[in-house]
């Protein structure tokens, strides 16, 4: 009898583990371990002609989960809910997409990806957003008050 009981119990508590939220002051580095530690590598999109503006738009249907974005299935970094990051890149055709680690880890779900073409005149803008349950990244126009 305690051996069934120490095993449900365990299996309980595995299985709620992966139900808790997090508290939202924590950043995302502390609870979403990266991949690949970069710490002493520099990002290729720290430098380059171009800006792309990737927005995490916060939404009901959103979890809060941490995305990591990538440009041409090369990663350019964390986003965490409600954040910006800017992405230099070189003039041209780029696909922004992204992915979140599944639990524990173990395997990782792809965000379709969006094409977006720089140029020199201006920085793009794009957002993440989840709507109906469906994750996706869309090209925006700059609607931001005082954006140039």
């Amino acid at each position: 009898m305690f051996s069934r009981l120490t095993l449900a119990s365990l299996m309980a508590a595995t299985l709620l583990t992966g139900c808790a939220r997090h508290a939202t002051s924590n950043t995302a580095s502390t609870t979403t371990p990266a991949p690949i530690s970069t710490n002493d590598i520099a990002s290729p999109f720290e430098q380059g002609p171009t800006i792309i503006n990737v927005t995490h738009e916060v939404t009901r249907t959103d979890d809060g989960s941490a995305i990591y974005v990538t440009v041409d299935g090369q990663d350019a970094g964390l986003l965490t809910k409600g954040e910006d990051k800017l992405i230099h890149v070189s003039a041209g055709k780029h696909k922004i997409g992204g992915y979140v680690q599944t639990l524990f880890g173990f395997g990782r779900v792809t965000i379709q990806s969006v094409d977006v073409t720089t140029d020199p005149k201006g920085p793009k803008n794009v957002v993440y957003s989840v709507s109906k349950q469906k994750p996706a990244f869309s090209e925006v126009a700059d609607s931001k008050p005082g954006n140039s």
